[in-house]
């Protein structure tokens, strides 16, 4: 037993040495790495939000970084972490040691953020760190210089004004098949009550993507159960892959497999490759018109079936399916999340929510429905869907890099003196969208819910929801006209409010319980925002 435990208590004396080997050696590079940016002051923590050792311990400072740590922390000073104030800077440092990119650049300056976005080839896209949506195949995403030219260039037409008519329609169809439905569940008061309204945002944003994009209806009741030839519905499976992103990837199917969780991970990647391929494989046999306005028309128009033969303006079946992914994944989880928190700060606040409906009123008839004329004219209900996507950006950050050696010039917080601040080539660069939309700089009380800020003018490079310059969204419009078309309708139809949990619960209780979220792999995302429905 001694010679045992002797050999025991070596081997973890040797791995605690290797460690401390490769620990010094990890320190020592990343402060040759902030020396280059000038030592640049900003966060440190051992563990970045992705690591397997963050996963299993909670946040612990300097430790651990939890994903999520940008809206937590925002702007305003906090212990330990990389925000603006505590740093003084509008751009700062962030080390996580061990990461494939130990420091990091994170910028919440809305001139810099002009500068970056606008400059691509002084700072492209770090195309590794967009390995997870090229999983089906090379998309407008995951490309860069000529090759994300060309993509675009096939892709651009589908997004028109005719086919944000089609989002209009579909988001209307949709919406009145839900609005039928709750008549039959309704009390006799006309009141109905969602467990989680964000259930009802996903299953609206699948159905609207897949019909106005990809000309596939299907009805409410259409999803709960697997489809003949499915082990998965198609929510279901979308869903799945958009929520274990990071696990697919780190992870084999032999180590998947393991536990009942991972097989699931396993079957909705294949299900939803199979749901994709039947969706292209109809469309191509359907002879389909080339006057659709849905996205699907123009991509399969764009598709050459022999890579061998395929021409400058045509893409391969592979970047056809990655594209098609990426428009489910950018039309389903990005706008389902976005109209999540939008409703829950609408039921929060009454007075706002009153706002919209007298707004709308004012362009909408008594006892008419709201058209897509009176849908575009509704400045109110797309200052709403602003202000929710200011304090509640879908992504919280994207990346690009230096390509090569040159300066940022920022300012300090307080704003009274300029930082010059050296960028080495191959630096990565991160939009910190949480600190930049709540910067007091640009937001004046940036924690209050304000849509009027968007009735008047406004610094459009500290708001970024969408990216900004050449690589924008380009489904922007497409998210903008279902988002107020949806609202829309309801507010004419209903007025929310939070579903009581108990009696004398205070509005910062309400605000606080709506308004939970947690940060997905991708997206983030409401927790959970139970709504009662009465009917106008």
């Amino acid at each position: 037993m001694g010679n045992i435990s002797s050999k025991g208590l070596k081997v973890v004396l040797f791995g605690v040495s290797i460690y401390g080997i490769h620990f010094v050696r990890r320190l020592i590079k990343v402060r040759g790495i902030l020396a280059g940016f000038g030592n640049l002051p900003g966060g440190f923590a051992i563990y970045g939000p992705y690591s397997l050792v963050t996963r299993l311990l909670p946040q612990i400072p300097y430790l651990t970084r939890k994903p999520g740590w940008q809206m937590r922390h925002k702007y305003a000073p906090s212990y330990a972490l990389p925000v603006h104030q505590k740093y003084g800077s509008d751009i700062i440092s962030n080390c996580f040691l061990f990461s494939p990119t130990p420091v990091t650049l994170w910028v919440a300056d809305a001139t810099v953020a002009k500068q970056i976005t606008t400059n691509r080839p002084d700072f492209p896209k770090p195309l590794k760190m967009y390995k997870a949506v090229s999983i089906y195949g090379p998309n407008l995403v995951s490309t860069e210089f000529d090759e994300w030219k060309r993509h675009r260039r096939i892709v651009a037409p589908s997004f028109s004004e005719k086919n944000n008519r089609l989002v209009y329609d579909e988001t209307t169809r949709i919406v009145g098949e839900l609005f039928d439905s709750w008549d039959a569940a309704a009390t006799a008061d006309g009141i109905v009550k969602v467990d989680n309204a964000v259930a009802i945002t996903s299953r609206l944003a699948l159905m609207v993507i897949s019909a106005a994009g990809f000309g596939y209806r299907f009805g409410w009741d259409e999803m709960d159960r697997p489809p003949v030839g499915h082990d998965m519905t198609f929510q279901a499976a979308l869903t799945t892959v958009l929520n274990n992103f990071v696990l697919r990837l780190i992870l084999s199917d032999r180590i998947l497999g393991l536990w009942k969780g991972g097989r699931k991970i396993i079957t909705a990647f294949k299900e939803t490759r199979v749901y994709m391929r039947e969706m292209i494989e109809e469309r191509r046999q359907s002879a389909a018109s080339s006057e659709q306005a849905d996205i699907f028309t123009n991509l399969i128009n764009g598709t050459s079936l022999d890579e061998n033969e395929k021409g400058a303006d045509q893409l391969s079946d592979e970047e056809l399916m990655g594209n098609v992914f990426i428009f489910l994944f950018a039309g389903h989880e990005t706008t389902a999340h976005s109209l999540g928190f939008t409703l829950a700060l609408l039921a929060i606040h009454q007075d706002i929510q009153e706002r919209a409906f007298q707004e709308l009123r004012n362009i909408v008839p008594e006892g008419e429905t709201p058209t897509y004329a009176h849908v575009v004219k509704w400045a109110y209900g797309l200052a709403v869907t602003y202000e929710s996507l200011r304090m509640f950006p879908p992504a919280t950050t994207f990346p690009k890099y230096a390509a090569h050696d040159m300066v940022l010039t920022t300012s300090s917080t307080d704003g009274k003196s300029s930082i010059n601040i050296p960028v080495p080539q191959g630096t990565d660069i991160m939009f910190n969208i949480p600190a930049l939309h709540n910067n007091p700089k640009y937001w004046d009380e940036p924690e209050t819910f304000r849509p009027e800020r968007f009735l008047g003018d406004y610094n459009r490079d500290a708001f970024i929801p969408f990216a900004a310059g050449p690589r924008a969204c380009i489904g922007r419009r497409f998210s903008e006209v279902e988002a107020v078309t949806f609202l829309a309708h309801l507010i004419l139809r209903y007025r929310f409010e939070p579903t009581p949990t108990r009696d004398g619960e205070t509005f910062e209780e309400k605000k606080y319980r709506v308004l939970r979220w947690h940060q997905g792999s991708i997206t983030l995302a409401p927790q959970k925002v139970p709504l009662t429905f009465i009917r106008r």
